[in-house]
């Protein structure tokens, strides 16, 4: 055979050698991926079987919207038939209220350090005051917290609008509340909690003048205007170490390609 056959064989040859290599480094890769993964799975199941049992319990949001008050809690209900002018009260003190009571129950046998943040407050000396950061013995449950907020009537008619238009509500009551206990190969819970609404409507034929949002034949009452979750979804946060901020990988990070 010809020298030029047996170099272009040569060549193939040298060609799938490394190609050999390459794809025997690509196994090694996905095979230490896949053994990531199966201990960070786990850990991450030893991790959930240990953490508190600590539940959020959400309840309706109070209806209807309440009168908020400078001097202390808690807020009272608008008088029947109460009104607003809109533009001519758009800064007044007839602010509305929105609120929602939640508790937290901690059903596991050790203490938890509950974190409050946002429009989220409890009741002291008849006043709101931050919820802020407190302990939570085993068994124990919670005052009531408040998800809560005051707008005016021209936050509200420009949720009205935002609401007609079909886009997002742009003034809302916002909270998050995080869990964990003292371990540093721990777990931290956090809820995300949002409360907002349009529950005002123009009255009709009646220029620039709004009242509460009324009840509906076939809706029921105005709380079909306000926007709520009764069960907001629970994200964890797995730790190696708290002390270090070192999380555990997320598994999408580990998955085989």
């Amino acid at each position: 055979m010809s020298e030029n056959f047996w170099t272009a064989l040569g060549a193939i040859g040298g060609t799938l050698a490394f190609g050999g290599v390459v794809w025997q480094g690509y196994l090694t890769r996905e095979a230490l991926k896949v053994s990531q993964l199966m201990t960070a799975d786990a850990i991450r199941t030893r991790l959930d079987s240990q953490a508190p049992a600590v539940a959020l319990n959400m309840s309706e949001p109070i209806w209807e919207p309440q009168a908020w008050t400078p001097s202390g809690m808690p807020c009272n209900p608008w008088p029947p038939g109460q009104t607003w002018h809109f533009p001519g009260e758009q800064e007044g003190q007839n602010r509305i209220a929105l609120q929602q009571i939640l508790t937290l129950a901690n059903s596991s046998d050790r203490r938890v350090q509950i974190r409050c943040d946002g429009n989220l407050v409890t009741v002291r000396d008849n006043r709101p005051v931050a919820a802020g950061v407190f302990l939570l013995e085993p068994g124990e449950l919670s005052p009531d917290i408040y998800l809560q907020h005051d707008f005016s009537i021209k936050e509200l008619a420009e949720n009205f609008a935002a609401r007609q238009a079909d886009r997002e509500l742009p003034h809302q009551v916002r909270g998050s509340i995080t869990v964990e206990d003292d371990r540093d190969n721990g777990s931290t819970d956090r809820w995300d909690l949002t409360l907002t609404g349009c529950p005002v409507e123009p009255v009709p034929d009646r220029d620039a003048l709004w009242r509460i949002a009324s009840c509906h034949l076939h809706e029921g009452s105005g709380l079909r205007t306000l926007d709520y979750s009764l069960l907001p979804p629970r994200q964890r946060i797995h730790w190696v170490s708290r002390a270090r901020g070192i999380q555990l990988p997320d598994p999408a990070g580990l998955a085989p390609q």
